[in-house]
């Protein structure tokens, strides 16, 4: 039987710091971890970054500081050293923090929270550019941030390490929720994912406090809004907002082994919940506390449009249907990456690479939630896998083109102004009057460009987006479109419209 490697990567300064005399029950958690894997042929290693005697074990030089920079290369180096499988950070960004990426769209965030930049092979950056071919399984072992809760962790590491396949169909039972002014688009999702969207509830009417036997399926999936440290996601219709699910509700109807995708703006948000209005945990520490073994979202403003697929709904139902496909978690997210940039792609609206940075994965990578029958097999090896996801993941870098904000300038014909333009306006309801930014498409190859020019000609692709001014819900929540143009010269290539999540 193949083995397979798995790293768990964590601070050893910071969980001390945090968890003080109850640090030698954290360390007994790993232990346990360790050995449930050697249960299941799986070799674990847990690597204290700043630690001399865990990184020069592991074959790496300790970092002198958790800083992004040092989190990033020391992640580089163990993967270089020890190829694993499986890369798990283990913490909030209070113990290992997330990578800040400068947000290539306009909108409130200056930066976007990522662990994409642990997944690709590109060095240090805050720039997204550097990070279009994810070839690494990582995930994130979630604890409180700004809390030491030992019995957290145990609940948590207990869901690991007690996890039980299932069979897919099992996976097939949803609960879904999303806000009624994006149904087209949900049922959608739903219908790729399970084939149907008879179980959707619309917000409005559905709201908050939903009993334990519609809780209890195991696949959950939602398309609702979400504001920043917020214990709850929000519906909506026309004007009204309501709570379409809170925290608190999760509390004891959640079943073991469930698995989460949200398309919710900070859908999968880690916050103090000091730092909250309320005081409850995040819907994603909520989710773990209650039985989850694993949930895929955003880390902050996130987007999509009403009637139709793309962004946030894509990389939400590929992770779902990469599960329920057989694949681990981490796996499931590292697929759903890189399907995401191969459909969206070969050029990527600053839209779309905000939404490849901000989706990420919580809980551990190496947890393969559907039973496979052993008779079948005609599987792949684990490492052949992994080199073939390698593979793609390079073959993504060099020919993925993102799009880089330029110096607002004059749009290119006067058809397009006189014409096609207005046309445009009219259908996507915008006066033509919102902020206006452009990006300009850079190819990263000799190899790219040369299509690129074989395709379009000599001119440049561009994308232009208008910005619809907010309309104000909450001091938390500002609801916004966005109208993104795609055009070559004279050429316009399409439109969309995106929605504020």
């Amino acid at each position: 039987m193949e083995t397979t490697v798995k790293i768990i990567v964590s601070s050893k300064k910071n969980l001390q710091a945090k968890y003080e005399k109850k640090f030698t029950a954290v360390e007994k958690l790993f232990s346990d971890l360790i050995a449930a894997d050697k249960k299941k042929n799986i070799i674990t290693s847990l690597v204290y970054i700043d630690d001399s005697a865990s990184a020069n074990k592991a074959g790496i030089k300790a970092v002198k500081s958790i800083t992004r920079a040092s989190c990033k290369k020391a992640v580089d180096d163990l993967y270089k050293k020890l190829q694993p499988a499986y890369i798990a950070i283990f913490g909030a960004q209070d113990i290992f923090p997330f990578q800040e990426i400068i947000n290539p769209a306009q909108d409130d965030d200056d930066t976007v929270p990522s662990d994409l930049p642990y997944a690709c092979d590109g060095a240090y950056s805050n720039k997204i550019s550097s990070f279009t071919g994810p070839t690494r399984v990582v995930g994130r072992i979630p604890d409180i941030p700004g809390r030491g809760d030992i019995d957290y962790l145990k609940i948590v590491f207990k869901n690991i390490i007690s996890h039980k396949q299932v069979k897919a169909d099992k996976l097939m039972n949803y609960f879904s929720v999303t806000a009624a002014v994006w149904k087209k688009s949900t049922q959608q999702s739903l219908i790729s994912i399970f084939g149907n969207c008879a179980k959707l509830k619309d917000s409005p009417p559905a709201v908050s406090g939903y009993p334990a036997a519609e809780l209890k399926r195991l696949t959950h999936f939602y398309n609702c809004h979400g504001s920043p440290i917020d214990s709850k996601y929000y519906g909506q219709k026309g004007n009204n907002y309501p709570t379409a699910l809170d925290a608190p509700d999760l509390k004891g109807k959640v079943s073991a082994g469930a698995i989460v995708a949200a398309e919710c703006c900070y859908g999968v948000q880690l916050y103090n919940p000091d730092d909250s209005d309320n005081n409850e945990l995040s819907i994603a520490n909520a989710y773990f506390k209650n039985k989850a073994v694993a949930m895929a979202g955003s880390s902050n403003i996130a987007y999509g449009p009403a009637d139709s697929q793309g962004l946030a709904d894509l990389i939400a139902q590929y992770f779902i249907k990469n599960v329920i496909a057989g694949a681990s978690t981490g796996r499931a997210m590292l697929e759903a990456r890189q399907k995401f940039l191969s459909v969206s792609g070969p050029q990527l609206d600053p839209y779309e690479l905000k939404t490849l940075a901000q989706f990420y994965l919580l809980g551990d990578p190496s947890l393969v939630p559907v039973f496979k029958d052993p008779i079948d097999t005609g599987e792949e090896t684990n490492k052949n896998r992994r080199l073939n996801l390698f593979n793609k993941g390079v073959n993504l870098s060099a020919t993925v083109a993102p799009s880089e904000r330029v110096v607002f300038q004059k749009s290119g014909t006067k058809s397009l102004i006189s014409g096609e333009l207005e046309k445009i306006f009219k259908l996507a309801g915008f006066s033509g009057q919102e902020d206006e930014f452009h990006y300009k498409v850079k190819p990263k190859s000799s190899r790219n460009s040369a299509f690129a020019k074989a395709m379009m000609g000599t001119e440049e692709v561009m994308f232009r987006a208008f910005i619809r001014k907010p309309e104000t819900i909450s001091k938390k929540l500002n609801i916004f479109d966005v109208l993104v143009l795609k055009e070559s010269g004279d050429t316009l290539l399409g439109w969309k419209i995106y929605h504020r999540k």
